[in-house]
């Protein structure tokens, strides 16, 4: 899709009853974006955009031809409110909780702690696993190559 598919009010991420001074800054958080590469929009595609909405009777053509109803909804706007992208502060205030103390013996013993744990039950339904498995934990086989034994 091009971004005439889209449309000026997607491009810019705006409602469709933003004002001016509201376009012209989402253009410009957007272009410092694209300069960036965080967006699939070009610098020309964004101040084209901003330029269709800018003229009366090409913002109007714009509007008629939206067929995004997210737009004309006010759903971007209660979107960038959800995820605070429009400046506002939380309504919470952060909980900074006091790091745990430090315990006195935190080293683990792999080699003991996988001989305490039991085998599972291998079910009857693959009676010749069992095996397969006794083997390849003998071979000592590196779990990151893709070579098997067996």
């Amino acid at each position: 899709m091009t971004a005439n598919d889209y449309g000026p009010f997607l491009i810019l991420g705006v409602d469709k009853d933003a004002d001016a001074a509201t376009l012209a800054e989402r253009c410009a958080d957007r272009v410092e974006s694209s300069r960036r590469g965080e967006l699939r929009w070009t610098e020309n595609e964004l101040l084209a955009a901003l330029e269709q909405l800018h003229t009366p009777s090409r913002r109007l053509v714009a509007d008629a031809e939206s067929y995004n109803p997210d737009i004309a909804s006010g759903e971007v706007r209660r979107l960038a409110r959800l995820f605070r992208v429009d400046g506002t502060p939380p309504g919470w205030e952060p909980m900074d909780p006091e790091p745990p103390a430090e315990s006195a013996d935190t080293t683990i013993d792999a080699a003991s702690l996988a001989a305490s744990l039991p085998a599972p039950d291998v079910p009857l339904e693959l009676p010749s696993v069992e095996t397969w498995l006794e083997k390849y934990a003998a071979a000592g086989n590196d779990p990151w190559t893709s070579e098997l034994t067996g």
